[in-house]
């Protein structure tokens, strides 16, 4: 009788543990996967391309400078980024729009 209560417990510990991997490293895995995506991305920025910018500024890449965008805003007006201001595309956002997922 012992050994069916003691075998009971470390079943109920083994399937503790096993939820709490999964609690704590698959929603890990999942935003890993989107920040690769958005560098994918950036790295492949081309002039003319739409971005979104982490302080709300949305306008479309004038240069590159190393680690740097020139962002054109509006007419004669441009200023100079890190890559990592950016937070998504225009064409991004746009796709979202049309598939109901921003509002």
């Amino acid at each position: 009788m012992e050994n069916t209560a003691q075998g009971n417990g470390m079943l109920f510990w083994l399937l503790f543990m096993a939820i709490i991997f999964v609690m704590f490293f698959m929603p890990g895995r999942a935003q890993k996967k989107r920040e690769q995506e958005l560098a994918a991305k950036i790295n492949a920025l081309q002039k003319g391309d739409g971005v979104i910018l982490s302080g709300g500024f949305v306008g479309t890449v004038a240069g590159f400078k190393d680690n740097l965008l020139e962002i054109k805003l509006a007419e004669n007006v441009k200023i100079q980024v890190l890559k990592t201001a950016v937070i998504g595309l225009v064409n991004d956002l746009q796709t979202a729009k049309s598939e109901g997922g921003v509002k």
